[in-house]
Parts: structure tokens; sequence; C-alpha cells
């Protein structure tokens, strides 16, 4: 978490209460989690304090953000990754993204999405 709010600070943010809440929330989901399920997790912060937040730390790259059901979720960004989800059940995990962008020669600030799905050990049994 340290990291996060040391990324914030460098570029010029405060660590506003808002802002505080949902970092320290996303710290603790290890899966991608929709902001308006997030709000419902902080008592203390209104959603559109929540909604800003996570806008803020999409466009900073502090959070990857998926559409998985026409819904944006966020998780944070600690190292580049997406996620397979069951087809069944729902559960995911984390895969790691080897995507290097760098080849792109008219293009900056480029951002992908990948959605991978599947069938889970558990439900295929």
């Amino acid at each position: 978490m340290e990291k996060f709010k040391k990324q914030l600070i460098e570029v010029g943010y405060k660590m506003t209460i808002p802002r505080m809440a949902v970092l320290e929330k996303l710290v603790v989901f290890h899966h991608p989690i929709s902001a308006r399920d997030l709000h419902k997790k902080i008592k203390i912060v209104n959603r559109a304090s929540v909604y800003r937040t996570l806008n803020l730390f999409e466009e900073l790259h502090l959070v990857n953000v998926e559409v998985i059901e026409k819904e944006k979720l966020y998780c944070l960004a600690d190292v580049p990754h997406h996620h397979i989800i069951c087809k069944k059940c729902g559960y995911m995990e984390k895969v790691k993204c080897n995507h290097n962008f760098g080849y792109f020669k008219n293009f900056i600030n480029i951002q992908h999405q990948l959605t991978l799905t599947g069938v889970c050990n558990k439900c295929a049994k």
C-alpha cells in the first residue's frame, strides 16, 4: 500500500480520506471489484468520491481495469495482469500480462483489455 501512496504523492496528489479508504479496500481484495460494490464496503465515503478516486487511480495506472459482463472492475496494478474467469461459478485467477507495447512508433499511452474465460477444475468435475 505504501508504494501506491508514494506514487500518488510523487505526482502531486494528497492522501485524502476518500483516496485512503479506496486504496485500503483495494489492497485487501485479491480479485477485481466494481465501483458499486466497493462503495458498499466503504461506509464513510460517498459514491461520487469513490468513482472520482477510481477514475484518478485509472489515469495514474494505479489500478487495472477490466470490463466483465459490461461492468468495469478494478484491482490494484501491482504488476500488469489480467484475470481468467470460470463461466460456471465466477471463480477468478490472476494471469500475468506479457504484452510489450514499446514497438508502436505512432502511439503513446497504449492500453489494452483481455478477457479470458473457461471452466475451472472444480466445475469441470
